[in-house]
């Protein structure tokens, strides 16, 4: 079942155990981290919808389990992003250009101080 909810579920999911306060449109996701012991709070049925729903919150709170799953989730949001990949890489780039520069500049001092010493 893909839909537009499950897309963005982490950042449902994070915007619920930071802030709280569920809306109506997150009411889906408050039901899944209350079974899955990250929330506290209980729900009321819709009894008026076929196929059911949430028809009230109440009490909606983050458990500790909650609190540190959001942190896992901000962390994975974060290292999902292009600026943090970007930045990994260019890291990566200007190591392995780093490491080569010192590597060739370690090769022409030897040369010099091998030639200033009269060896080579």
């Amino acid at each position: 079942m893909a839909t537009i909810q499950s897309k963005n579920f982490k950042a449902t999911y994070l915007k619920l155990l930071t802030y709280g306060n569920p809306e109506k449109a997150d009411y889906w996701a408050v039901q899944e981290l209350i079974d899955d012991k990250y929330a506290s709070g209980n729900v009321q049925p819709d009894m008026t919808r076929r196929g059911g729903g949430i028809a009230l919150v109440l009490n909606f709170a983050p458990t500790v389990a909650g609190r540190l799953f959001a942190d896992e989730l901000a962390e994975q949001l974060r290292r999902s992003t292009w600026r943090y990949r970007l930045t990994q890489a260019a890291i990566a780039v200007f190591s392995f250009g780093g490491g080569w520069i010192a590597a060739v500049a370690n090769q022409v001092t030897a040369s010099g101080v091998t030639k200033w010493l009269g060896l080579g």
